[in-house]
Order: C-alpha cells, then sequence, then structure tokens
C-alpha cells in the first residue's frame, strides 16, 4: 500500500504518468480478480463445504451401520452359544449319574405322595 502511495505521489509531482499503456489491462485484471474473490469463491467454498458435511455424514451413517451389523452378529453368536451349553443332551445320550439319581428320587416323591384329585 505504501508503494502505491508513493508512485502517486511522483506521479502528482513530476507530472508523469507511469504505466500508462498497461493500465487498462490491469485494470480488466484486477476487476477479474475483485470479481472472482466476491463471487466465484465464497460459492466454491459453499459447495465444498455441503459436499464435505454429505461425505461426512455418509461416512458417519455408513460407520454406524457395521457397528449395529457387527453389534447382531456378536449377539446372534452369543445367543447361539448360550443355546448350545444349555441345551439337553441329544436323544439317545446316556444321563449322568447325577441326574439319574434326581430321576430316581423324583419318581420316589411321586409314588410316596397321595393323590389328592
Amino acid at each position: 500500500m505504501a508503494a502505491i502511495l508513493l508512485l502517486k505521489r511522483y506521479e502528482l509531482s513530476s507530472g508523469r504518468v507511469l504505466l500508462s499503456g498497461a493500465r487498462p489491462a490491469l485494470r480488466v485484471f484486477f476487476a477479474r480478480g475483485l470479481w472472482w474473490t466476491t463471487r466465484v469463491l465464497p460459492g466454491a467454498a459453499d459447495r465444498a463445504a455441503r459436499r464435505g458435511g454429505e461425505w461426512v455424514r455418509t461416512t458417519a451413517q455408513r460407520i454406524l451401520a457395521r457397528g449395529a451389523l457387527l453389534t447382531e452378529q456378536g449377539l446372534e453368536k452369543a445367543l447361539h452359544t448360550v443355546q448350545r451349553t444349555t441345551s439337553t443332551p441329544a436323544a439317545g445320550g446316556e444321563a449322568s449319574p447325577f441326574l439319574r439319581e434326581v430321576a430316581e428320587h423324583k419318581k420316589k416323591l411321586q409314588e410316596d405322595r397321595p393323590d389328592t384329585q
């Protein structure tokens, strides 16, 4: 800014105009630059910000969806594990001695109980 003021002071004191032939082209150049700065760049920045926001939103949705799927798969695996460990033995399998003893005791209790129907 100081250089421009010094050049203008020189022009006014000497009466000479510096770069008089280039001034129209410079005016057009700076007018276009100002137009780009005030009109084009803000619009481009706005579009880029919107695209970035959409990308962040879709990426977050994908991450949450994958997390939900992984959680569901983990819960299904846990459910199958619980079902396997708590299920009764397959048909034809021999009951443990403890279960046989419990069954005999239950049968004995049922036989000794009088029917009150």
